[in-house]
Order: C-alpha cells, then sequence, then structure tokens
C-alpha cells in the first residue's frame, strides 16, 4: 500500500532484566506497530470513506450510461354508466448521454371505451445535440467521480505513513525518557564519587561541606525516582495504544526496553520522486485541468436537432414525418419544427411550429462570467507556480535533514566503539579491584546511553522517510 511497505521486521526484542527485574514477554517492534496501526481509529474511518467513494463513483457511471424509462403518463378512468372509459398517454425514453444526448422516445395517447377504442398521436423520435457540451460535461463529471476514489486511496495511504511515524515519534521519546534517566544516573554517580571523597578527607556529618555532598546525592536519587515513575506510566499508556496490557515497575531494567530489532531504514533520496507527484503541485495542476474543462463547458451557444414519426397526428390529421432544431445564442433562444403529412390531400398541411425568447440580463451576466473565469485562471497558475517554489524549498530542507542524520549515524557509531572498549577496560579492573564500583556503573551507563542514542537515530531515519513519502502522492490507477 502506498509508495514504499512498511520497513518492518521480525525479531523478537532481547529482553535482559537485573536481580531485582520481572521476567517480561513483550512484542517485537514490528507487531507492536501492526497492532498500533489497526486499532487507528481515522484509519479505519478512512478506509470505509474509500469504500463510499468507489460506490459513488459507481452511481456516476450508471447515471451517464444508458438509461431508460417507462411511463404510463396519467391515467383517467371515467365511470358514466354503463359507458366506461379510460384514456392514458403512455411513453418510453432511453437515452445515452455520452454519445452526444442520444435519445429516442416513443408517446401515444390510449382512449378507450365500452363501444369503441383508438390510439393516436403515436410518435417515434430521435434527438442528439450537433452543438453542445454534453460530452464534456459528462467527461468531466467522471473525472470528478474518479478522482474522488483516488484521493481516497491516497488518504488512506498517506495514514498509514502517518500511523507509523506517530508510532516511532512516541517510541522515540520512551527513549529519549530512558536517556534523561540514564544522565540523571550518571550526575548520582558523579555526586556519589564526590560523596565518598568527602567522607575519606574526614569532613565531619555536620559540616556544610558533607551536607552538600550528601544533599546532592540524594537529590539524585528524588530526580531518578521521579523520571522513572513517570517513564513507567508513559510505557503502560504506549503499550496499552498498541493493544497490549502491561505490568512493569521502576525496577525494570531499562535498557531491556531498548528495542534491538530496529535496522537502519535505507534512506530516501527526495531527488528520486517524481516533481509532478509532489502533492501540492499535483493537486494544483488537477484544479487547473478540471477547472479549466468545467469553464470551457459553459459555451454561449448550443444546437440540437430531432427527427420521428407521429402516426394519426392530431394537428394534421395524417401520419406525419417531424423535424425540429433549437438553439441559442447568449440570452437569445430559438426553435423552429415542421410536421410533414406522409400523405398530402386537401386537408392535410404542413404543420410549422416556432418559438424565440431573449433574456438580456443573460448576455450582460455572460459576460461577467467571462470575467470571473479569467481571475479564476489566473489564480490557479498562481497556485501552481506557489507550489512549485514551495516543492524546492521542501527538497533542501529534506537533503539538509538527511545529512545531518546521517552525520549522527556516523558520529553514533564511532562514539559505540570506543564507548564500549572503555566499558570492557572498567569491567576488568572492576573486577580486579583498580576501580570503583561507581566509576564501572558510569562507564556502563556511557555505553547504554549511546546505544539508545543510535536506536533513536535509527527511528529517526525512519520518521524523516515517512516525511519524504508523504509529500507525494502515488501514481493516477487506470
Amino acid at each position: 500500500m502506498g509508495k514504499r511497505k512498511l520497513l518492518l521486521l521480525t525479531a523478537f526484542l532481547a529482553l535482559t532484566f537485573g536481580a531485582a527485574a520481572e521476567n517480561l514477554s513483550l512484542p517485537d517492534t514490528t507487531q507492536l506497530l501492526l497492532s498500533y496501526i489497526e486499532n487507528d481509529s481515522e484509519l479505519k474511518n478512512l478506509a470505509i470513506s474509500a469504500k463510499k467513494s468507489q460506490l459513488s463513483y459507481d452511481a456516476t457511471l450508471i447515471d451517464k450510461g444508458f438509461d431508460i424509462t417507462l411511463a404510463s403518463g396519467n391515467i383517467t378512468l371515467l365511470l358514466n354508466g354503463d359507458n366506461t372509459s379510460i384514456s392514458a398517454k403512455p411513453s418510453v425514453h432511453a437515452s445515452l448521454p455520452k454519445a452526444s444526448n442520444l435519445y429516442a422516445e416513443v408517446s401515444t395517447n390510449i382512449d378507450a371505451s365500452s363501444n369503441s377504442a383508438s390510439v393516436t398521436n403515436t410518435s417515434l423520435s430521435l434527438g442528439v445535440d450537433i452543438l453542445s457540451t454534453a460530452n464534456l460535461s459528462n467527461k468531466v463529471s467522471l473525472l470528478k467521480a474518479e478522482r474522488s476514489v483516488l484521493e481516497a486511496k491516497r488518504k488512506l495511504e498517506k495514514r498509514v505513513l502517518s500511523a507509523e511515524k506517530e508510532f516511532y515519534t512516541e517510541l522515540k521519546k520512551l527513549l529519549n525518557s530512558i536517556n534523561s534517566i540514564m544522565t540523571a544516573q550518571e550526575d548520582y554517580y558523579t555526586d556519589k564519587i564526590d560523596f565518598e571523597a568527602v567522607k575519606v578527607q574526614g569532613y565531619s556529618t555536620t559540616s556544610s561541606t558533607y551536607r552538600k555532598a550528601q544533599l546532592k546525592v540524594i537529590t539524585d536519587q528524588h530526580n531518578i525516582e521521579s523520571s522513572l515513575h513517570s517513564f513507567v506510566h508513559d510505557c503502560v499508556v504506549f503499550y496499552k495504544k498498541c493493544g497490549y496490557d502491561i505490568q512493569i515497575d521502576e525496577k525494570v531494567d531499562l535498557m531491556s526496553l531498548v528495542p534491538s530489532d530496529i535496522e537502519y531504514d535505507t534512506p530516501l533520496d527526495v531527488l528520486d520522486f517524481d516533481k509532478t507527484l509532489y502533492s501540492s503541485i499535483e493537486s494544483a495542476e488537477w484544479t487547473y485541468k478540471i477547472n479549466s474543462m468545467e469553464r470551457s463547458t459553459v459555451k454561449t451557444y448550443s444546437l440540437s436537432a430531432s427527427a420521428g414519426y407521429t402516426f394519426a397526428n392530431s394537428t394534421t390529421s395524417s401520419d406525419t414525418i417531424d423535424a425540429g432544431l433549437s438553439g441559442t445564442i447568449g440570452g437569445l433562444s430559438l426553435g423552429a419544427g415542421v410536421s410533414m403529412p406522409v400523405s398530402m390531400s386537401n386537408s392535410s398541411t404542413p404543420a410549422l411550429t416556432m418559438s424565440v425568447s431573449l433574456s438580456p440580463n443573460t448576455f450582460r451576466k455572460n459576460k461577467i462570467t467571462k470575467q470571473q473565469n479569467s481571475l479564476t485562471e489566473e489564480q490557479e497558475l498562481i497556485s501552481i507556480k506557489s507550489a512549485e517554489s514551495e516543492y524546492e524549498t521542501m527538497v533542501v530542507e529534506a537533503q539538509q535533514k538527511l545529512d545531518s542524520l546521517l552525520w549522527d549515524k556516523k558520529t553514533c557509531e564511532e562514539n559505540l566503539s570506543l564507548y564500549e572498549e572503555l566499558e570492557k577496560d572498567m569491567a576488568l579492573l572492576y573486577k580486579q579491584g583498580f576501580t570503583s564500583e561507581s566509576d564501572y556503573l558510569s562507564a556502563k551507563t556511557n555505553l547504554n546511553s549511546c546505544i539508545i542514542k543510535k536506536v533513536i537515530n535509527q527511528i529517526d531515519l525512519i520518521i524523516y522517510n515517512d516525511d519524504v513519502a508523504m509529500n507525494f502522492v502515488s501514481m493516477d490507477e487506470e
């Protein structure tokens, strides 16, 4: 779904807890993400909206396709003693809007009584637009319906990326909280070393130097406890959003909650994307295109023709061949028709019909409409230029962001090697009794903090890819 697949891994978290921690079985990052997306209510609503858009499109296809209407007309039943009569004006109308509004119609008058029956004014007629924008109007309607379906699908795809970004953003906040706690622990180890030095120097427990050093250690402990309490709350809430109920406390080994199954996402190059598919540009160009087509449907002239055959035309008292023309020029409407008797006799003469109507205000309004359309088109072209300028800015920002993330990645990898070596050396020295526990724990904390920064950098690259992908739309599906 969308322009890129979610890069999700299947390895389980390697959770290791200290002596005071409980063993905990948690889902891996991939499963958490899938569950987070599955529980997203906005995504569910967009999926339903996409289905509704498809149904609306199907309805539009029906409206613009072949149509047939059967009508009985008004049926009149007259009860008058023994002479009961009935009359009706049934008709059949079939049309094909795609073919210049081509239509065919059959109609008749039926009068029947207990004594006699007659069928009059039975007519067959065909009509078609000669000069008309009906075809273009139908095409515009279909394109708008197709666009609604496409945009619904695009919103669905974009929401998947957006939900993934939200998931990793919240996960990143948890990792930053762990990092903050470890920074507080580092402060605690440093202050504890200083406090031990004060003790060795023989300061009295009532002296200000001793009490200040002691207070720093106590304050550090309170800060760690407070941060741990807030972290546990945020962690439980995060897993709940992913559909999991977990039980942890302040004794949990923080590093066991740092995901180890997230790998570096291959960075997307913003220049690999088609500029025309940049969402703002694509939307502005689509708006200009469809509105230009719609403006083309507004014409100040039209011409339609019709032809048919009428049986027992009451006007001429004979069968007739009928033809007619109707048209408009601005506010002037003209119509003309002729019914030619098939059998010319003294009592059968052609029947001519004409109609004229004039609306001076229509001419004036047409001029205003033309001016409005010209201004609207100018605005749409400005929107395209603005979107192109926005694209250029986005490209620069994305490239700068990627450079920064890759630099952070390189720095994290270099620092991690140094901290790993330092932690090994300090562990050996501590085991041999050449360094204090606080010094060793400080080195271990620095290593863990570097590991967390590396995972955060991995997450930042995933978020960067989501941001880049969300700037573009998928290709139109035929």
